[in-house]
Order: C-alpha cells, then structure tokens, then sequence
C-alpha cells in the first residue's frame, strides 16, 4: 500500500528529478503503483481507475498529506489523449515537464 501512496506523490506532480533521467526507485514505485491501480484489465489507467485507487486509499494519501492528482493533469499526461494513462505516457511526460522547467528557469 505504501507505494501507491508514493504513486500519488509523484505521478501527477513534477518531481525533483536531476536532468530528465527519472530515478530508478521512482520508476519501479510508478510501475508497482500501474499495477495497482490497474482495474479493468486493460494496460493503463483511465480516470475512473485513478479515482477509484484515490478513494480505495484515502486514509493513506491523507496520513501522508499526498496531493491528490487533479483531471487536468491527467489529461496532461495522456499524452496521445485516449483517455488512457500508459507508463511510457507518464515517463515522458515528467521527462518533458523537467525540460520545460529548465528552459522556463533559464529564460526568466
């Protein structure tokens, strides 16, 4: 259970990751957490997936005080916008999120 909790930590919010090269402990957390949060049998997550394991595991993401992902940042991350969330999707989209991070903090 302790790693979805840590799921939600990092799938929805842009973590603190040096460069775009994604730690391997978070990777192996995220993947863990895919499949956990993985319902209806099908590779990926839908929303309604997200937002059962967000209910199914309340207690912890509140003892944890994890931020809850918003729709819009699923939306995001669904990156060929199917309405399924693959890992590849999300891997690329934090990678993306840090570079245009970078490039915002350079130019301002």
């Amino acid at each position: 259970m302790r790693f979805v909790a840590i799921f939600f930590a990092f799938i929805f919010c842009i973590c603190s990751v040096a460069g775009t090269d994604i730690p391997e402990k978070l990777m192996e957390v995220e993947q863990l957490a895919f499949q956990m949060c993985e319902l209806d049998g099908t590779v990926g997550l839908t929303w309604l997936e997200v937002q059962t394991c967000e209910v199914t595991y309340a207690d912890e993401i509140a003892e944890n005080n994890i931020p809850i992902p918003s729709e819009d940042n699923f939306i995001a991350a669904d990156l060929n916008k199917d309405g399924t969330l693959m890992f590849d999707e999300w891997m690329e989209w934090v990678e993306n999120e840090e570079s245009t991070e970078e490039t915002t903090e350079r130019s301002g």
